[in-house]
Formats: C-alpha cells, structure tokens, sequence
C-alpha cells in the first residue's frame, strides 16, 4: 500500500498558513481530499501548523480563503 506525504495550506487575506506535514494511507488520503472539497461548508476550520502552533480560522474567514493540499508519494 502506498503512503503519501500531505501538507495542508492555507491562503487567505492574511497571508499562508502551512500545517504540520502527515503520512497517510491512500484511504486516509482520499478522506482528507473529501473534507478539503466541503472545507468553506463547515463553520470554522483548524489547523495544526509546522511549528506546532494551533489556530483557528472563523466561518467568515474560512469563506475567503483557499486550502490548497499539497503530496508526495512515498
């Protein structure tokens, strides 16, 4: 089965918030892409960033920002 590293990014009026890198399975993969497509549905979204740091972006900025998933196949 084959791992695929992610990173999620997010880019709004504030500048680019890059989450902590993950390995995931394919399956996993595939959940993150479907949360990714719903992710301005939703009334808020957290991330957890490279650093380590937690944040929280509210509904209205999450309306304005784009999430972007980055991979590579390990």
């Amino acid at each position: 089965m084959k791992e695929i590293e992610i990173q999620l990014v997010l880019i709004n009026d504030f500048g680019e918030f890059r989450g902590k890198k993950a390995i995931l399975n394919e399956e996993q993969y595939k959940n993150v892409l479907k949360m990714a497509k719903e992710f301005h549905m939703n009334s808020g979204f957290e991330l957890t960033l490279e650093d380590g740091t937690f944040v929280i972006f509210p509904a209205d900025l999450v309306q304005k920002s784009i999430l972007k998933v980055t991979n590579k196949i390990i």
